[in-house]
């Protein structure tokens, strides 16, 4: 039998395990639909097809949305698996669970197991967390490399290893390469705040840190890239890409995500529930304890990321996410200096109760509003678990039992995520115009006019070229079963000429458009 010593040496794995099980679920068993899932995927495809490691396309277009460290774990992962959706999706979902693993050793380290464990535990709680590890988007990557270099700092300050050091620069590096200038700035803010409120920004301090040798490695790594795909683009997509999208979002709300000052709170108090409604008891305590390096860094860090937005014009839910392992190791940290027995977290399960009685009947009464969504209202049942969870924790914790009462919130949640990606989301997958009419198109030459699904990219692989209005007679002269993908509103705002007229329309499921078909009727 092993021993207690030996058996803790396993934690680390069954961690991680738990982790890539948890965000591994069913991510092929749903189609790449959503916008920025479809464009992110497709530019990989893109790139793939063409061999090209620089230039980002999106249906051969040039795209400035982002940096490309996504794109080539995504390439890597069709190389392996196929071009499809678990490929797609398969490296976010990898460091999903790697950023639980280091937290966990982050954590152990400074605090302890038991810490480390809770800490870990309200971060795979979060069902927004494992939503956001469940995409083809940059988001994951970049939470893994916020979080990392965060870690790492913090070690390096501590022990003085140059493998810290490295890992630290290295961790920025990439990041800049998977998100941009925000992979830098934001841990560097929080690196200058911890300084000062630890009373540490002195200069033998800093040079501790090396921070020149820092900035030429994190350049050997990331600027290399700029410079190939600035001089591709005759500086397009530099242009672009730091003007738009850092600058212009900051400055300015974006495609209407805007918002007041206050919405990043929220954001993170919804993306961090359950374990959000123990979050002011948590903080309470930490304050009390920021004398202690570990407890003040979680909290320069946690606060740092969502003022940082707070300020920023153009507010999303996903810009909060790399704050959730501050907050979660705060959490965790109270938990395991909480008395079980004198604990007082009724007031905290009571709204935990409360908010899981009102879900289930909420989404079944408000989807009969959304004609698009009317069909699932009767999906509503799968959240059950919510308020049945949530009420035998909060009679365990009413019994005295309020460990097992966490426990079960925790697990509640869990699966509850398990349930939704594995019934709910493949269900209402279904219902999307791209799978309703994919079918539709094959063997088809296509063109798009306006507006169009950006999905139909992925699963089409091949250009598909715009077309004018006034071009709609000649395409289907040359081309008689051709199809021009479009949406209802700018259709209809054309006359189409016999016998030119939509012949499938569908409303997409999470935009305010509808879908359409354009055809040649026989």
């Amino acid at each position: 039998m092993l021993s207690r010593l030996n058996y803790r040496k396993y934690y680390p794995w069954f961690v991680f395990l738990l982790s890539l099980t948890l965000y591994m679920a069913n991510i092929g068993g749903s189609s790449i639909y959503i916008l920025d899932e479809a464009k992110n995927s497709t530019c990989a495809v893109e790139m793939l097809q063409r061999g090209d490691l620089i230039v980002p396309t999106f249906n051969h277009e040039l795209r400035t949305d982002k940096p490309p460290l996504h794109y080539f774990f995504m390439m890597l992962s069709y190389i392996i698996f196929g071009i499809n959706p678990f490929a797609a999706r398969f490296f976010s979902a990898v460091f999903g669970a790697l950023t639980m693993l280091l937290t966990f050793l982050f954590v152990r380290r400074f605090a302890s197991s038991k810490a480390a464990w809770w800490s870990v535990f309200v971060l795979l709680s979060s069902i927004h967390l494992s939503i956001q590890f469940h995409l083809a988007v940059p988001d994951p990557y970049l939470i893994f490399f916020i979080t990392s270099s965060v870690y790492f700092f913090y070690l390096a300050l501590k022990d003085k290893r140059w493998k810290y050091l490295l890992a630290l620069y290295v961790s920025i590096g990439l990041g800049a390469l998977a998100k941009g200038p925000i992979a830098i700035g934001l841990p560097g803010l929080i690196f200058l705040l911890f300084l000062i409120f630890s009373k540490r920004f002195k200069s033998r301090e800093i040079k501790q840190l090396k921070p020149f040798l820092g900035s030429i490695i994190v350049l050997i790594i990331a600027l290399p890239w700029y410079v190939l795909v600035h001089l591709k683009t005759n500086g397009a997509w530099t242009e672009a890409f730091f003007m738009k999208h850092n600058l212009g979002r900051f400055a300015s709300p974006m495609e209407g995500h805007g918002g007041l000052f206050f919405m990043t709170v929220l954001f993170v108090l919804a993306g961090l529930f359950p374990f959000s409604a123990f979050i002011v008891q948590a903080l309470k305590k930490a304050f009390q304890q920021r004398k202690n390096d570990f407890f003040l860094l979680n909290l320069v860090a946690g606060f740092t990321i969502v003022v940082f937005f707070a300020i920023s014009r153009t507010k999303l839910p996903n810009y909060t996410i790399p704050a959730y392992p501050y907050f979660a190791i705060l959490i965790g940290l109270w938990i395991c200096q909480l008395d079980f027995k004198t604990a007082r977290l009724n007031a905290s399960m009571i709204v935990l109760l409360v908010i899981g009685l009102i879900i289930p009947p909420t989404l079944f009464v408000v989807m009969k509003y959304f004609p698009n969504l009317s069909f699932v209202n009767t999906l509503a049942w799968y959240f059950i678990p919510l308020p049945i969870g949530f009420l035998l924790a909060f009679l365990s914790s009413m019994k005295g039992r309020k460990k097992a009462a966490l426990y079960l919130i925790g697990a509640t949640t869990m699966m509850t995520s398990l349930m939704f990606f594995c019934q709910v989301f493949p269900k209402v997958d279904q219902q999307n115009p791209v799978s309703q009419s994919i079918d539709l198109l094959k063997g088809k030459e296509l063109r798009y006019y306006e507006r169009y699904n950006p999905a139909y990219c992925f699963y089409i692989h091949h250009e598909i070229k715009r077309i004018d209005s006034n071009d709609f007679t000649a395409f289907f002269e040359k081309y008689p079963n051709g199809v021009i993908i479009s949406t209802k509103k700018e259709i209809d705002e054309l006359r189409l000429p016999k016998p030119i007229k939509i012949s499938f329309s569908k409303h997409n499921l999470f935009e305010p458009r509808t879908t359409v078909l354009v055809t040649k009727q026989p």
